[in-house]
Parts: structure tokens; sequence; C-alpha cells
């Protein structure tokens, strides 16, 4: 679907307002409805390539909305329901299965590689790939996110 999103193009560009296709949800993902993001230094972070971020990149990492529809195994949310949407991880690794997703071995891949859980992109532009951040990319119209994040 079409989307607006901004778009960063060069390290520590202006965020551009552009048109961003985003693929639907997968099984285990929602499609949010941003009505709210937080910007904090982490974003600043990303924009400056504290951790090199392919580019092009939409920043957010604190995105809040309203679930617009659900993936086919997601049983917990349904659309209507106003979510925030927080770090994405990989629900699979010794940490994650102790409950403690914050220690995800795969955090930094997730978080700040440019890609989702399944280690690919729901954003794209003009028939390339643009990065995700944190598994949501909220300074977006809208958000695709793993359902364990939201």
């Amino acid at each position: 679907m079409k989307i607006k999103a901004l778009v960063m193009h060069e390290k520590n560009g202006p965020y551009c307002m552009e048109d961003v296709e985003l693929d639907e949800p997968k099984d285990n993902e929602v499609l949010v409805r941003n009505v709210a993001s937080g910007i904090c230094h982490t974003d600043e972070f990303g924009r400056s390539q504290g951790v090199p971020i392919a580019l092009p990149l939409v920043l957010g990492h604190e995105g809040a909305g309203i679930v617009e529809r659900v993936g086919a195994n997601v049983d917990d949310l349904k659309p209507g329901d106003h979510v925030g949407i927080t770090y994405a991880f990989d629900g699979t690794c010794p940490a994650c299965q102790a409950h403690e997703p914050y220690y995800c071995e795969n955090f930094n891949q997730i978080n700040f590689g440019g890609v989702a859980t399944d280690g690919t992109t729901r954003l794209h532009q003009d028939g390339h790939d643009v990065s995700m951040f944190f598994g949501q990319s909220s300074f977006a119209t809208y958000s695709v996110a793993n359902a364990a994040s939201v």
C-alpha cells in the first residue's frame, strides 16, 4: 500500500516526506495506522549513522496508533485496538525464550540493521528497499510490526 513516510537519503540529512510502498502484514504481524511517534536521541543516532544503517531509511521507534489489519496467526490483537509499538526481538533466542527480550541476541541486527525479524524490509520506494528502524519505522502514516512488539 502507498503511505507517506519521512525518508532519510543521506547521513545527517533532512527528513523528507515522501511516498513509500508498505508491504501487507505477514502471518505474525499487524498493520498499524500511526497517530503519534516520539523522537529521541536514538532516532538522531540513526540519522547520524552512529551505527551504519543502509540508506534510504525511515526512522521512528516509539510509535502509537490503531490496528488496521492483523496477520493470519495473530489472535490477541484486532482491528480497532489502540496500541503502542516497542523494540523488535526475535522471540527465539535463549534470552527471548527466558522472557527477557531486551537481551535478545539479535537485538542490534533487528533494530539497527534495517530489517524486520525475518531479515527483510516492509518498505520500498521506486523498486528499491528502504531500511526499517526498530522493526516499525513509525515516522510514517502506517507501520507493519511483529505482533509480539505491539
